[in-house]
């Protein structure tokens, strides 16, 4: 019993639980929902359901490295000053999250939205090289593929964070 208290007014049980959610989430959305979606449904669909889920991946995202930091045993975000090869990676990791959060993904839906209203309510095949046209187009390519880049950085930084939270625990430091 005494055993089990100990685990639960610990920090890392709960360290492991936020950093491993945090991990799944990325893998999951960024390779398995988002290639199924794109597959099954039209691409009205797919845009429509992208814009309801990248908000709350993104802050999802947000939400969990700041858990995962905050978490960090034994003291807490206080264990990440002691630890800098640990920190780099959380803070680059939230660092491009927030970015997606706030900017890229809310650019990338609008962008998205206009181009698909473009398609429906004006005839690209009649003047595909028009200039609107390929504004449109290149500002949601450029804003998707920032955002696209962002989350990958993200989650090659949560994996790197494994890696130094793997280290520290085969070191036996005190966490």
């Amino acid at each position: 019993m005494e055993k089990a208290l100990r685990t639960a007014s610990s920090f890392l049980p709960y360290h492991l639980l936020a950093y491993g959610t945090l991990l799944g989430t990325q893998l999951f959305h960024s390779f398995v929902n988002t290639k199924i979606c794109y597959k099954a449904l039209s691409m009205d669909q797919f845009v429509k359901l992208q814009k309801q889920i990248f908000p709350i991946y993104f802050a999802t995202q947000v939400s969990l490295t700041a858990l995962t930091a905050v978490t960090r045993p034994p003291f807490g975000i206080f264990s990440l000053a002691k630890d800098p090869w640990g920190a780099a990676p959380l803070a680059i990791a939230g660092v491009a999250s927030s970015l997606n959060w706030y900017i890229y993904g809310p650019k990338t839906s609008s962008a998205s939205m206009k181009r698909r209203l473009m398609q429906v309510t004006e005839n690209p095949i009649s003047d595909p090289n028009s200039h609107k046209a390929h504004s449109v187009n290149r500002n949601f390519a450029r804003n998707h593929a920032m955002a696209i880049h962002l989350n990958a950085i993200a989650v090659i930084a949560t994996v790197l964070y494994g890696f130094s939270l793997s280290a520290t625990i085969l070191d036996g430091q005190h966490i």
